[in-house]
């Protein structure tokens, strides 16, 4: 029985993802649908990036002395204001963050 429910999960995920990528499917998605959808993106990164900037132990810590990570992700946020870069924004966080553990 676990097994006709896998293959029947796996074949449920093929046909939603190939759906979009078919040319039968040629329809744009309504405004209501697509207007929510753009938020998505940064909604899931600040999910996963805040926590781990932000919680030290297991606990909120906002102290710029004790946590290092929350300085270089400052000075990530600056980078990617001024170069538009995802690449340069990663990079310069994590030199950041390397040199401030070096250092401190």
């Amino acid at each position: 029985m676990i097994w006709l429910i896998m293959i029947y999960a796996g074949f449920l995920t093929y046909l939603t993802r190939f759906s979009m990528f078919s040319k039968s499917f040629t329809r744009w998605l309504p405004g209501w649908i697509e207007t929510p959808l753009y938020y998505v993106p940064i909604t899931m990164l600040t999910a996963i990036i805040v926590p781990e900037v932000l919680l030290i132990e297991g606990s909120l810590n906002f102290s710029l002395s004790e946590n290092l990570r929350l300085i270089a992700a400052s000075f990530a946020i600056v980078i990617a204001l001024i170069t538009r870069s995802v690449f340069i924004t990663i990079l310069s966080g994590l030199i950041c963050l390397w040199i401030l553990q070096w250092l401190f």
